[in-house]
Formats: C-alpha cells, structure tokens, sequence
C-alpha cells in the first residue's frame, strides 16, 4: 500500500479496493461467502469492488451508521446512504457497514445489481483516480446469508480499525513522495546565488518532514505487527492513525511551500499530493489491510 501511494494515492486506492473485499471475506467470510465471491476476485479478470463505510454527515462516526438493516422474514432490508466509495460506478460486489437493529453495527455483502441500488459519482478534492461516489440504499433486499461474520460488533470495530491502518499507509507512502521530491528541488533551485537549501529555513524544513515521516512509518508498522500476529491493535491504529493524518496534512503543505509558486501549479505533482494526504483524517472505510 504504502508503495502504490507513492505513485499515486488515487490509484492505490483504485487498485486496492477490490483486495479489501477479498481480504474482508478471507478474514470473516464463512465457506459458503468465500467460495462464491473468492475465486473471482484472485482470478485474472477481478471484478470492481470495494468497502463502504463512510456516510455523508459532518462528524460521521463510524461506530454509529444511520444505514440501517432490519430483519424480514428470512432476508435483511438496507436503507440509508453511504459515500467517499471508491469505484462507486463500476463496483459490482460492496461490503457495506450498517446498524443492525437491536444488535450494533455489523457488514454485509451487497451485490449493486439489484433492485433499490442507486450511485452517484461525488469526486473530491483529492484522490480523485479513485473514482469515489455515494451509494444510495433504498429498500435494498438481502438474504441473511449476506451478513458479514454473523454480524458481530466485534468484527466491525476490527474492519474500522484494519481500514484505518491502510490510510495510514497510503500516508506514508504519499509523504515519502513529497520528501523525495522536494529534496532534489531545493538543492537545484537556485536564489541568491545559492541553492535555497542552503538556507537554514528550508533545510529545518526539510527535516521536520523526514523526521514526521519516521514516526508515521514506525507507528503504521507497529499497529500493522500486531494486527498480523493477533495481538490487540487498537490503540496503536488510533496512534498512528493521529500521526498521519495530522502530520501527513501538515507535510503535503509543507511540500507546496517549499516550492513556492511552483507548488501551485500542476506542473508539479505536490499540489496533488498536498489534496490527496487531506482525505487520511477524512476517509472511513474504503480499504482494508
């Protein structure tokens, strides 16, 4: 994750989607969820998916989705709106949060061919290579064999929290592009007779960033070791996830800065970056590692 952001943070989060989905049913997914939706999505044309959790509400909390499931007979009934969904238009296969009535908030498989699916595309101000959108939900039948997990509050708080750690990486990621471009700019750039890496305010600059980024990566690779190993990760996502969202932000600006009025322009690929490490204290959902 953490490379593709490199490249692109809009594109990881393209590429990545489907493997979200792919990874939630390898994590919860009982036999039969596996083995209908698994092989295509390890197959060699893998269909558009992704996870949708987000919803669009100032101060969403993702613990307490509006999206609601209710019991009918031998199906669940999903109504509410979900947003910032990556490749809203395309997806085929969605694993969308709702609160399931008189038990939490749980996961759902949702084919978006059925009847009551409607998308919207809603690009953003960054990571628009994602091709994010709202998905509207009215009325959409499910059967019961669809619930994620036998629905546990457990499961989606861990969904939560594993869906935080890959923003954490495409932080990262995107961070260390921004340090390895304005390194070789500030040594080239010349003003004054000098490279304006020669002043201390741009080389203090500099290093604040590296040293940032050190801490970003160290905090996601500690949250990350323990998810894998089956440790409790919680409060090292909820640490990491403050460090890149907040110092990720704060070096996309930096990035700008230092290029001055070059970092205003497209010709530079920092005003792009800037726009997509905005989205890491925004994003609820979308991938999941």
């Amino acid at each position: 994750t953490e490379a593709l952001a490199h490249g692109d943070m809009g594109l990881a989060v393209a590429a990545l989607a489907p493997a979200s989905v792919a990874s939630a049913l390898s994590l919860w997914g009982d036999g039969e969820q596996q083995s209908t939706y698994l092989p295509a999505l390890v197959g060699e044309d893998i269909p558009a998916a992704a996870l949708a959790l987000h919803e669009p509400r100032a101060l969403f909390d993702p613990s307490r989705p509006t999206t609601v499931a209710r019991r009918d007979g031998g199906d669940y009934v999903l109504a509410g709106v979900k947003a910032l969904v990556p490749l809203a238009e395309e997806a085929r296969l969605l694993i969308v949060g709702a609160q399931i009535e008189a038990r939490g908030p749980g996961l759902f498989l949702l084919e978006t061919n059925g009847t009551g699916v409607l998308v919207k595309p809603t690009p953003g101000m960054g990571v628009r290579a994602a091709g994010t959108g709202e998905v509207l939900l009215q009325d959409v039948r499910v059967p019961a064999g669809a619930l994620l997990g036998e629905g546990e509050p457990a499961i989606y708080a861990e969904c939560v929290r594993r869906a935080r750690l890959a923003w954490c990486a495409l932080s990262v990621g995107t961070a260390q592009a921004v340090l390895d471009y304005v390194i070789p700019y500030v040594n080239d750039r010349v003003a004054f007779g000098e490279p304006i890496s020669h002043r201390q305010a741009v080389a203090f600059a500099i290093s604040d960033i590296a040293i940032e980024l050190e801490g970003m990566r160290l905090a996601t690779l500690r949250a990350a070791s323990r998810a894998d190993t089956g440790l409790e990760f919680a409060r090292e996502v909820a640490v990491a996830r403050t460090l890149c969202a907040e110092k990720g932000a704060r070096i996309g600006s930096e990035g700008v800065q230092l290029l001055g009025g070059h970092g205003y322009v497209t010709e530079h690929p920092v005003e792009r970056w800037y726009r997509d490490l905005q989205a890491v204290g925004v994003f609820e959902g979308a991938l999941l590692v």
